[in-house]
C-alpha cells in the first residue's frame, strides 16, 4: 500500500493581475509630456550657454543706451559691467533651468509611480517653466532655444492639464 495519493495540480492565480488598478491615462500622459518638456528645457538651455555670449551681443545691441537708436553687435564691449552682468543673468537661468528640470523628471517619473504630493510638485514646475518660456519672448535668445521654448510652453501646458486632470475622482477609481 503506497502512502502516496495522487493530488491535482495547483493552480494559483495572479490576484494582483485581477485586482490591480491601472495607472489613469492621464498620469501617463502628463509624466511623459513633463519629461518631454524637462528634456526640451535642457536642450534650450544647452543652446543658452553655447549662443549665450552672441544673444547678449544683440541684447545689448538693440538697447545700446538710455534713447540711443541700436547699434551693431560686433560693436559691443564684452568686457562692460553691463555685459558681463547679462552673462552671469543668462548662465544663471540657464544652470537654474537645467536643474530644474532634472528635478521634473524625477518627480514625473516618481508621479508614475502613484504619488500625489508628486504630482503638486511637478505641476507647480512646469508652470513655472512655461511662465518663464513666456518671459523669455522678450529677451533675445538663441533660435534653437526660442524653439525649443515654445515647444516646452506647449508640451508644459499640456503637462499641466493632464496632471490635474490625473488626481480626479475616475482615478481614485482606477478608470
Amino acid at each position: 500500500m503506497s502512502m502516496y495519493e495522487p493530488q491535482a495540480p495547483a493552480h494559483f492565480q495572479d490576484g494582483r493581475a485581477a485586482e490591480a488598478p491601472q495607472r489613469p491615462a492621464n498620469l501617463t500622459r502628463a509624466a511623459y509630456t513633463a519629461i518631454a518638456a524637462a528634456t526640451l528645457n535642457v536642450i534650450s538651455s544647452i543652446g543658452i550657454i553655447v549662443s549665450g555670449t552672441q544673444a547678449i551681443k544683440e541684447q545689448i545691441a538693440a538697447n545700446a543706451d538710455m534713447g540711443s537708436g541700436p547699434i551693431s553687435p560686433d560693436d559691443v564691449d564684452i568686457q562692460s559691467d553691463r555685459f558681463e552682468g547679462l552673462q552671469m543673468i543668462y548662465s544663471g537661468l540657464a544652470y537654474n533651468t537645467i536643474f530644474w528640470s532634472l528635478v521634473l523628471i524625477l518627480l514625473a517619473w516618481l508621479a508614475l509611480r502613484g504619488g500625489g504630493a508628486v504630482r503638486v510638485f511637478a505641476t507647480i514646475i512646469v508652470i513655472f517653466s512655461v511662465l518663464f518660456k513666456v518671459v523669455g519672448l522678450f529677451i533675445t535668445l538663441p533660435t534653437l532655444t526660442l524653439v525649443a521654448d515654445v515647444l516646452v510652453a506647449v508640451l508644459g501646458l499640456a503637462a499641466a492639464v493632464f496632471f490635474f486632470g490625473s488626481g480626479g475622482k475616475a482615478a481614485r477609481q482606477g478608470r
